[in-house]
């Protein structure tokens, strides 16, 4: 009898439902990778979990990259399903002069109008997690009683900056670049006003209220996780843990999930070239340069960069994408210097 009712048991246990959980992406491979790759985690290290990973798609979407990336089932662990939601016509709303983040903010909006419906065909998940820009999600699923979390793909410190925007925004007037002094954020090392990012420079434009908007809306998550670990971040992480600015908003519980990079895509035979040159310098003698997917440089910066480089005497990687005002080789460096030699670490054409 003992074992029928261990045996029992046994099979309730493994019939148990999983956990469901939703996760809901901005447009973007910047914020589709990591997010894909939390997805992929969740159901890798914890079994008792299904994910449901949502799609924001258009009329205008052509991305072979992205389709390859979700759509290949090898990269797919099982209990991890990719859901389209359903494709919006953004013509009448989306216009060409619109920047790239007010571009991303409407396309959103347009297609968080059917998620209510999207999360109660899924059968209402317990929990949905949400990138930066999908904020509109919280008060659909206030609705649905399903908690959501916010997912920062960029740092910890942009985090502190996030939060502490609605304060900044109340208390200076005229425009933030115009400050006479450094920006001091609560516990964290003050930002300078020449490099405060191109969304919060003018706050007169559609750009800075869409992200002001998104931002003052973080302490509605149930929680935040950001894309970092704890050795990588500890002064922005004890900050926005201890400081009383940030206890007193309430900021949510903030969980460092990172890294979350791509784990499954093969090597290049550049790649590995990179690979060995790099095993090959001392340690922190390298730069590493990446501007990010979703925006590229003038022909005129790229030049800067490229001499700022070759100046600072610094061995570096750049990550290059094509400049959007003219065709441009990647021809920035005298060939063959005696000290970087960065030549060897250009590829023709472009990464």
């Amino acid at each position: 009898m003992a074992e029928l009712e261990a045996d029992h048991d046994h099979q309730h246990q493994t019939t148990k439902p999983k956990k469901h959980v939703a996760v809901l992406p901005s447009p973007g491979m910047g914020h589709i990778i990591p997010l894909f790759e939390l997805a992929k985690r969740l159901v890798v290290f914890n079994h008792d979990i299904h994910v449901s990973f949502l799609v924001i798609n258009t009329d205008e979407d052509d991305s072979a990259a992205r389709e390859q990336y979700l759509y290949s089932h090898s990269t797919h662990p099982p209990g991890l399903d990719v859901v389209d939601i359903p494709p919006v016509n953004v013509s009448d709303v989306v216009r060409d002069d619109m920047l790239i983040l007010t571009r991303i903010c409407v396309i959103v909006e347009e297609s968080l109008k059917s998620l209510k419906s999207v999360l109660i065909k899924l059968g209402k998940p317990e929990a949905l997690v949400i990138d930066l820009f999908c904020t509109g999600a919280f008060e659909i699923c206030s609705k649905l009683s399903i908690p959501v979390y916010s997912f920062s793909t960029p740092s910890t410190a942009f985090l502190t900056f996030s939060l502490y925007l609605p304060t900044l925004d109340r208390e200076v007037e005229g425009e933030f670049v115009n400050l006479p002094e450094p920006i001091s954020i609560p516990g964290c090392s003050p930002i300078r006003p020449d490099d405060l990012l191109d969304q919060v420079r003018n706050r007169k434009n559609d750009q800075y209220k869409w992200f002001y908007l998104h931002m003052s809306r973080l302490p509605l998550a149930a929680g935040i996780l950001v894309n970092t670990w704890e050795d990588f971040e500890p002064v922005p992480l004890k900050a926005i843990r201890e400081h009383s600015f940030f206890l007193q908003l309430p900021t949510p519980p903030v969980y460092p999930v990172g890294p979350l990079i791509k784990q499954d895509e093969p090597s290049s035979s550049s790649d590995e070239e990179c690979l060995t040159w790099l095993d090959n310098q001392p340690a922190d003698s390298v730069l590493f340069i990446a501007l990010g997917s979703g925006g590229t440089l003038t022909t005129g910066q790229l030049l800067e960069m490229a001499w700022g480089l070759e100046m600072s005497q610094q061995k570096f990687i750049w990550v290059l994408r094509k400049p959007d005002d003219a065709d441009a080789s990647s021809t920035f460096f005298n060939v063959g210097s005696d000290i970087n030699d960065p030549k060897s670490l250009i590829q023709v054409g472009w990464w």
